[in-house]
């Protein structure tokens, strides 16, 4: 039969789960702005009845737990999502350093400069004094001004993919950190859940996780007792329980860009294990900076590369069937490239051809203006300009360009003039870089509502916690009451004795 006592313990247990239920409010709007904290709450459970003749009577209530408020699913796929941002977010800033490179407002950029060459030989093609000195001059002055936009194109996407191989190697250690990290908490929150949930700990962990995942494409699994399993896309284990598998950025010997034999290669280093896994790795910064490095950069270094040999090869072609003033020889307008064994390396390579360029014992009468050959001079006609316009042509005229890797003198590319494989280069890079862009917006949009979602489960509302304090104030008043009440009864006893 339950007393006086039972019911000054059943108020008195009232008063310690309204404590702890206080504590955890308070704990919950003093986090209010820690970033990645997950809003908790008591579970309080109606204690075990005791059973007696009359009835049952129930024991009041105790505090089971405290748990999160988190939905699995968004967790997971704010990570994923995370990871998708960062790289499309690193894209659209490679990208766009690329087109500012190739749409210089202020030069016009190569199309401008190619048009100042033409203009060049339209002037000489016009000229009407002997010699053509001055015009000649101007068709140098072009050509090397066009050179130098080449070299400083050719220089600014190389420092772009070697920046983006620094890139590679400063991510890698931060990854590790991040692993390690997580890794550790896997162990605090094993030996914290012997006692208690370990909340505090498993959102410290979510955040190292998603900060992760901004750097790197992982999946996040749980195994049977809730500890984070981290793996990367493949499959190949980063953290299991408290065992922290790594990365390493390897400088590879077997570089394919010679011009700068730093570049790294990510390997994986775990398990006994070491083996490159750059090609596998996606998503996060690091998928991003990779592809910037190994794809994009390289891509426009050697679009540059097929654009210039094209250019220079055709040019080439049409000036050694001309004549200059100085004899009947044939001569190049740049230096000829077709000793390489591949295209490539072309845009660092652009010169002016010796017998063109004065710095280098040269002259600017070797420029071949003449269609054929004044029999009392040997060398080309003063005045003509005939093959000039033959060589302004090769603006517009289709020819067949040439594509990264190819061996001179085997074009494998399509039908194109020099002015519009140029205009298609450029624009092709615009384009990619207003894509990025595009998919930078969609993925904060997705994210957006992902951490609307996510708040709306987890984040903390202080109006919800302070009205549900004063809940807990009339609660802990009633039951102090119950207990003083209860407390009196008790003396009102003593003292009838």
């Amino acid at each position: 039969m339950a007393g006086l006592f039972d019911a000054l313990g059943t108020a008195t247990r009232g008063l310690q789960v309204i404590q702890q239920g206080m504590a955890t409010t308070g704990h919950n709007i003093a986090n209010a702005d820690t970033e990645g904290y997950s809003r908790q709450r008591a579970v309080v459970a109606t204690g075990t009845p005791q059973a007696s003749r009359s009835g049952t009577i129930g024991s009041g209530a105790e505090q089971v737990s405290v748990e999160r408020a988190v939905d699995r699913f968004v967790t997971l796929r704010l990570v994923s999502e995370t990871s998708r941002l960062a790289e499309a977010e690193s894209q659209a800033a490679s990208y766009g350093e690329i087109e500012s490179i190739v749409n210089d407002q202020l030069t016009g950029g190569m199309s401008g400069e190619l048009g100042a060459f033409f203009s060049s030989l339209d002037d000489l093609a016009s000229a009407a004094e002997p010699g053509q000195a001055v015009a000649r001059s101007q068709v140098l002055a072009s050509g090397e001004s066009f050179i130098d936009l080449v070299h400083r194109w050719d220089s600014q996407f190389r420092s772009l993919q070697s920046d983006a191989d620094q890139t590679v190697v400063g991510l890698v250690p931060e990854i590790n950190n991040l692993i390690d990290g997580i890794a550790v908490l896997n162990g605090e929150i094993l030996e914290a859940e012997t006692l208690s949930p370990a909340n505090d700990l498993r959102d410290r962990q979510e955040q190292l996780i998603l900060e992760l995942s901004s750097r790197i494409e992982i999946s996040s699994l749980s195994d049977e007792q809730g500890l984070a399993s981290i793996r990367l896309v493949g499959g190949y284990s980063l953290v299991e329980r408290t065992e922290a598998n790594r990365l390493e950025a390897v400088v590879d010997p077997a570089n394919p860009n010679p011009s700068d034999p730093t570049f790294s290669q990510v390997y994986y280093d775990g398990g006994g294990s070491h083996f490159d896994i750059t090609s596998q790795l996606t998503g996060g910064k690091l998928g991003a900076v990779l592809e910037t490095r190994d794809a994009m950069a390289s891509g426009a270094i050697a679009d540059l590369d097929a654009f210039v040999y094209t250019f220079v090869d055709n040019f080439n072609t049409e000036h050694r069937n001309g004549f200059g003033l100085v004899d009947g020889a044939p001569h190049d307008f740049f230096q000829d490239m077709s000793g390489q064994a591949t295209i490539d390396g072309s845009a660092r390579q652009l010169r002016m051809a010796d017998d063109i360029d004065p710095s280098r014992g040269g002259s600017i009468d070797n420029i071949a203006a003449s269609a054929s050959i004044d029999p009392a001079t040997g060398a080309g006609f003063v005045g003509d300009t005939s093959q000039v316009e033959i060589l302004k042509d090769l603006r517009t005229r289709r020819v067949t360009g040439y594509l990264a890797g190819d061996i001179p003198g085997a074009p494998t590319g399509s039908l194109s003039g020099i002015s519009g494989s140029l205009i298609a280069m450029t624009s092709e890079l615009g384009q990619q870089s207003r894509l990025a862009q595009r998919t930078v917006a969609q993925q904060e949009a997705v994210i957006s509502r992902l951490q609307d979602r996510r708040d709306s489960i987890s984040a903390v509302s202080i109006d919800e916690e302070v009205a549900g304090l004063v809940k807990l104030q009339a609660s802990f008043q009633a039951n102090a009451r119950v207990v003083r009440t209860v407390t009196e009864m008790i003396q009102s006893l003593f003292d009838a004795f």
